[in-house]
This record gives structure tokens, C-alpha cells and sequence, in this order.
């Protein structure tokens, strides 16, 4: 025996015919689906590579701006959320870099400025002199000795500027007593008091701690403060150092009376240069580095400085830490 022979009855013979017609469209259907979802993947996948990868090349075209030249680029923040921390990490850096810029270009203009007033007078004296113009005589030597004056005092306040915000101004530190710091500052400061009509006030609170830190430092940023405060005090008015304790620091406060400083003013005072009435305080011969030579030397003994304007008054704050 080799084998069966069946006739297939016609109902048998269309069962079949209907199963390979229903396997042919299910091939054809699960063709048509692959073919489609691999369509669709390509455009979910590119929309998506697109969408993530434009913060990136937004970043990129900043960041090539920003290696020519062209500070203060900024992008959008925006993607996943390691891309938003990149993008705004990058707009403060840009930010700050253009502002240190902004910074740098006005001081150079400041500083030419600040050098070309002396030395215009300076040379004009002097061309005077040797063209017998002026008599060269002790009053007019004393005009062009006063610009050289002034021009030393300028380069040495610029050097101690650099020099402290470089962290590279050395600093002889000692137990140093507040009252006596207070009392050294007013004392040299009260013929100059007494010259413009103003008077001094001092207040001394008791059980203060002793700092450690540079004497004659500290002494110049109290001189600064009541410099500063006798500038723009009227006659009349008055000028009050309080010291006080507030946790481990030490507290001094320079207080007049007088103008006082607006909120956009306030937030200049210890900027190079910056003058609150420009004209004026270059014809008292003030520098405009005062403040921020401050700011500086108290920022090296750990401390910190503001200002407070209300009223009528405005007060010149800062903080050293106590000797432990």
C-alpha cells in the first residue's frame, strides 16, 4: 500500500480556497502594518531627534557667537531637563561675562579720564611756565606739585583696588579693640569736623569681642566711610559711629545726615568711580575708589558692607567676624 485517494466533496474544496484567501489578506494586512509602523517610526523618530537636538544646536551657534566676541548671547531654555540646566547655566555665564566686560570697558574709560584731568592741568602749568605765560613761582609750582599729588594718590588707590581684589593684598592681623579703632577714626577726623560745622557723635556698645585682623586697614575703611560721610554732610548736620555686636561679628555703622541716596544710587555706591553728584566730587578731588577699596578690605577680613538709605539719612554698614 502506497498511499489514499479521497475526493474532496465540494464543501471541503471551498473551506480551503476560503483559508488560503484569509491567510493571503492576513499576509497582506501584517505587510501593510510593518511597512506602515516602520513609516511611522522613521517620522516619530526624526520629529523627536529634531526636537531634542534643537536646544543643542541653539547652544552650539550661542557658543560659537560667544568664542568671537559677541558677549551676552543667550538661548532659550528649553528641552529635557539636563538640556534646560545647560542652557541656563550658559545664559549666567554669558550674562556675567558681558557685564564683566561692560565693567572692564567703562573702568579703562574712567581711569583715562580720572588721568587725563591732572595731567591736562599739569601740562597746561608747566607749557605756562616755560613760555613765560605764569612766573614760575612758588603759587604756581604749588598748582602743578598739587596735580602730581593727586595723580600719586589715584595710581596708589588703583594699585591697592587690583591688588585687594586679587586676593594678593597682604594683611598684618592682631587683636585689635573696636572702641579703640572708633576712637583713633573720630579723633583724627574731628579738625576736619569742625572745619565744615559738623558734629561727631560716637556710640559704644559695651562687652564688644576683639577682631583679628590689619589695624591700619580697618582704620582706612572707617576713614573712607567718614571721608565719604563728610562730603555729603551740610553744615550743621552730623555724623554718628555706632558699634555694636551682633552674634560673632562686630558692627560698625556710619550714619549722616544730609541728601539722601535713591535706590538706584544705593546699588552704584562701591563701583569704581561711580559719583552720586559727578561734578562736585571731582572738584573736591575725591577719587570715586574710596568705597569699593572698602568693600574690598572688608570682603579680606571676612566681613561684608552695605548701605542703607531711609529718610534723611544714610548709613554705611559692615561686619567683621570676632577673634575667636
Amino acid at each position: 500500500q502506497v498511499g489514499w485517494l479521497v475526493q474532496m466533496t465540494p464543501g471541503a474544496q471551498a473551506l480551503g480556497e476560503t483559508e488560503q484567501r484569509f491567510l493571503d489578506e492576513t499576509t497582506r494586512a501584517l505587510s501593510l502594518a510593518a511597512v506602515g509602523a516602520a513609516l511611522l517610526a522613521v517620522i516619530v523618530g526624526g520629529a523627536l531627534s529634531w526636537q531634542i537636538t534643537r536646544p543643542m544646536r541653539a547652544l552650539t551657534h550661542a557658543a560659537h557667537d560667544l568664542a568671537g566676541g559677541r558677549l551676552g548671547q543667550q538661548v532659550p531654555v528649553q528641552g529635557a531637563r539636563e538640556m534646560a540646566a545647560l542652557a541656563g547655566a550658559f545664559n549666567r555665564m554669558s550674562r556675567d561675562l558681558a557685564q564683566g566686560e561692560a565693567v572692564r570697558r567703562r573702568m579703562a574709560a574712567d581711569i583715562a579720564h580720572e588721568l587725563r584731568t591732572p595731567v591736562s592741568v599739569l601740562r597746561g602749568h608747566l607749557e605756562a611756565m616755560l613760555d613765560g605765560v605764569y612766573p614760575l613761582d612758588a603759587e604756581h609750582l604749588a598748582v602743578a606739585y598739587d596735580r602730581t599729588i593727586h595723580l600719586a594718590r589715584l595710581v596708589d588707590d588703583l594699585r591697592l583696588l587690583t591688588r585687594a581684589e586679587a586676593g594678593q593684598l597682604p594683611l598684618e592681623k592682631e587683636q585689635i579693640a573696636p572702641a579703640d579703632l572708633v576712637t583713633r577714626a573720630l579723633d583724627s577726623f574731628a579738625p576736619l569736623a569742625l572745619d565744615a560745622a559738623v558734629t561727631l557723635e560716637r556710640e559704644i556698645a559695651p562687652g564688644l569681642p576683639d577682631l583679628l585682623g590689619d589695624a591700619d586697614r580697618l582704620q582706612q575703611v572707617l576713614g573712607n566711610l567718614l571721608t565719604n560721610a563728610l562730603r555729603h554732610t551740610p553744615a550743621g548736620g552730623r555724623i554718628a559711629v555706632r558699634v555694636s555686636r551682633t552674634g560673632g561679628a562686630v558692627r560698625f555703622a556710619v550714619t549722616n545726615n544730609g541728601e539722601p541716596l535713591t535706590s538706584e544710587q544705593a546699588a552704584q555706591v562701591f563701583t569704581p568711580f561711580w559719583r552720586a553728584e559727578d561734578a562736585r566730587a571731582r572738584d573736591q578731588g575725591g577719587s570715586g575708589l574710596g568705597l569699593a577699596i572698602s568693600q574690598q578690605l572688608v570682603t579680606l577680613h571676612g566681613g561684608h558692607i552695605w548701605v542703607e538709605p531711609g529718610g534723611d539719612e544714610t548709613a554705611f554698614i559692615f561686619e567683621v567676624p570676632g577673634a575667636a
